[in-house]
């Protein structure tokens, strides 16, 4: 009886948080408009110091994207990226100096017209890498650091509407959520798969919900919760995410990001006072990707019967050595929102189990364990696919 019990109430709140989450997707409205990611009361955690200045540290615009057709993005607009955090993750740490650059660089691209794409509008090879560009190193960090500068100093209406119609020009250029392609085809692990569950859909949806919060538009903000439930939804039973882990070396690194984007849609909804973190689907849910995520570094063997399929695997060519940097927030940003919000669930008890006797850990183990035992200590260099630094904008 007591078994039946503890079933029905897991099931009882599964269906809850199923039924929740279908009100959020579809009714879910701006509550605090211009708010992407609040500057922290407590700033312990935060960069505050800016360690450079505007003639030092020039951020100028960069025109036109032009990605290669195969493998790789516009990598001269990450180099912008590098030098616009300089500004940004102070600005985020409440520095209004930094916050005044930050506004200032963002006047200049917008004037400048800048990360203008004119490759192909279809979804060759060229548009997947020009549209990722844009959203993953110019959309998403530049609105999340104009929130922050705009929670810190006067902006003129003036320059508000230009660096605004700029945002919504280059997200809405950039578009790429990918809802009306079809499903992933035979022939692949990911068949049956919604394209809209890839990792740059989610990097799209991330733009257009913070688009929807800067213009307090109810319906840009919403669209993240399609990309965000096809995710979670068409996971494996074992936590893997289909489309990610196909590709060789670097399957668990694009697992890692796609984990990242879902928890940057998970916490600029929670910022807006909404907790999609237990959505549910018969048992697919965030925990369960985190689980095989903690079940790879144990056991790195589960993964190969994915990653051999070697689709894109970039310059990490052997499944069998799966390419994670200990330092990298596109690996690990995720793990620093999921520990905060859920200290005691069991993937969590297994690190601190780990972490408490570590002599018998493998490599990946270590990294991961590195990682956990720096949560609230230790700052990234960059943060492309966290959109923001995780120590002080992710952890609670």
């Amino acid at each position: 009886m007591k078994k039946f019990f503890i079933i029905f109430s897991i099931l009882a709140i599964s269906s809850n948080a199923y039924a929740e989450f279908k009100k959020i997707k579809k009714k879910a409205t701006v509550t605090k408009p211009e708010i992407i990611f609040p500057i922290p009361k407590n700033l312990d955690k935060c960069i505050t110091n800016m360690y450079v200045n505007k003639i030092t540290n020039p951020v100028l615009p960069v025109i036109k994207v032009d990605a290669p057709s195969g493998y790789g993005l516009d990598n001269r607009f990450m180099f912008a990226l590098n030098k616009f955090e300089n500004f940004k993750r102070p600005c985020g740490g409440g520095n209004v100096e930094a916050c005044e650059n930050v506004k200032r660089v963002i006047l200049d691209w917008a004037k400048a017209d800048a990360a203008k794409r004119v490759g192909p509008s279809d979804h060759e090879g060229r548009h997947w890498n020009d549209t990722l560009t844009v959203n993953l190193w110019v959309a998403s960090p530049m609105m999340a650091g104009y929130s922050f500068a705009k929670q810190k100093i006067s902006v003129s209406e003036e320059d508000d509407k230009i660096i605004k119609d700029w945002f919504k020009k280059i997200v809405k250029k950039n578009q790429h959520l990918m809802y009306e392609l079809k499903t992933y085809k035979q022939g692949t692990q990911a068949v049956g798969v919604p394209r809209s569950a890839h990792n740059h859909a989610l990097s799209s949806a991330i733009s257009h919900m913070q688009l929807g919060i800067l213009l307090n538009d109810n319906k840009l903000f919403r669209k993240a919760f399609r990309n965000y439930e096809n995710a979670i939804r068409y996971q494996r039973k074992d936590g893997s995410m289909p489309i990610e882990t196909r590709r060789g070396g670097r399957a668990m690194f694009y697992q890692g990001r796609a984990m990242n984007a879902l928890s940057v849609i998970g916490i600029i909804a929670e910022n807006q006072g909404y907790d999609i973190w237990e959505y549910n689907h018969k048992g697919k849910n965030f925990h369960n990707i985190v689980k095989f995520f903690i079940d790879f570094t144990e056991n790195n063997e589960i993964v190969f019967k994915y990653a051999r399929e070697m689709k894109y695997p970039g310059p990490a060519k052997n499944y069998k050595v799966q390419d994670l940097d200990t330092r990298s927030s596109s690996n690990w940003g995720w793990l620093y929102a999921y520990v905060t919000r859920f200290p005691d669930h069991e993937n969590v008890r297994r690190l601190k189990q780990w972490s408490t006797n570590q002599s018998n850990l493998n490599n990946y183990q270590r990294k991961i364990v590195f990682n956990f035992e720096n949560i609230l200590k230790r700052n990234f260099g960059t943060s492309s696919w966290t959109v923001v630094e995780p120590n002080c904008h992710f952890t609670r």
